[in-house]
């Protein structure tokens, strides 16, 4: 058996936070901390004399997951190891997440007295991963849902829409002689001139909207509750927007018109694509129809049998 000597200088030196709390009470006011050692300190920001005869439950806030929370208290009663990653707060009121491992400490005599947590700080690691389901979700240049993430969004508002007997409309924007404007303006006004698109357009819908950029230049949105006259208004509303809007170069100002199609959820319909499939045939309509323009599919034909 080791010394406390010898806890200490380990404690002391490791660069895993260490926290050592009371058995009892383990409810409200504790567990109640006894032991901190210094990379809690680097961690929490709080010195050791703050927290000592304070509960645990000082790190917790207002993100701090009250079933990971349930599921420690629950193990610590049961006197059994648990192992969690828990969302917690510094003294800063800053989020930080942590690997904890809690273990119930046994006297001679095979009694609880203490809990010793060892938790890894696991920012970093959250941070990295948020980053890269941003990445995996949303179109690099314009921050829109990506072609995959706006199909799996939509795909539930649709079968919502279907359970729910709500209204569900889809618009599909495609901005004129793009091609034109990256041959005269380059690439990179080109780019700002889809970054430009994507702020108006946001700025025009709601928060249950969806908007995504399906390709190059072309957009889509999903509207839920909307029915087609509703969504063909939006529409118009984006189509005049844009019209008026001016893009401020390097290479000067530039400005550019939209075709659109719009169509709206019917019983017909199995899923999403469906409904895009004929708001795609009224786009290419509109750009047909001379460009600048909004094409709403009205006809949407007759159950098969």
């Amino acid at each position: 058996m080791i010394s406390l000597e010898i806890f200490q200088q380990l404690a002391q030196s490791t660069n895993d936070v260490i926290v050592v709390t009371s058995a009892a009470p383990l409810r409200p006011p504790g567990p109640i901390i006894v032991y901190v050692n210094p990379a809690f300190t680097a961690l929490t920001g709080y010195d050791a004399n703050e927290v000592i005869g304070r509960s645990s439950r000082l790190l917790h806030g207002p993100n701090t997951d009250p079933q990971t929370v349930a599921a420690v208290r629950a193990a610590m009663e049961a006197q059994r190891p648990i192992r969690v990653e828990l969302l917690n707060y510094n003294r800063d009121d800053e989020e930080f997440w942590i690997d904890t491992h809690i273990v119930p400490l046994r006297d001679a005599h095979g009694r609880v007295t203490h809990f010793a947590t060892i938790g890894r700080d696991l920012s970093a690691t959250k941070q990295l991963q948020q980053e890269l389901q941003l990445m995996a979700s949303t179109d690099p240049l314009t921050g829109l849902l990506n072609r995959r993430r706006f199909l799996e969004q939509a795909e539930t508002e649709f079968l919502r829409s279907q359970r729910y007997q709500h209204e569900l409309a889809v618009l599909m924007l495609d901005i004129d002689h793009f091609k034109a404007i990256n041959d005269t303006h380059g690439h990179f006004v080109g780019d700002q001139v889809l970054i430009a698109l994507s702020r108006t357009a946001e700025n025009l819908l709601r928060d249950i909207d969806l908007m995504g950029r399906w390709g190059g230049e072309e957009f889509v949105f999903l509207m839920p509750e909307t029915p087609l006259t509703g969504a063909a208004i939006l529409a118009e509303r984006l189509r005049e927007e844009l019209a008026r809007l001016t893009v401020d170069t390097a290479a000067g100002t530039v400005r550019f018109t939209v075709s659109a199609g719009v169509a709206a959820r019917n019983e017909c319909d199995a899923g999403i694509t469906d409904i895009m499939q004929r708001a795609d045939s009224a786009l290419y309509a509109a750009k047909h129809n001379g460009r600048n323009r909004i094409q709403v599919l009205t006809a949407e034909g007759s159950c098969a049998a």
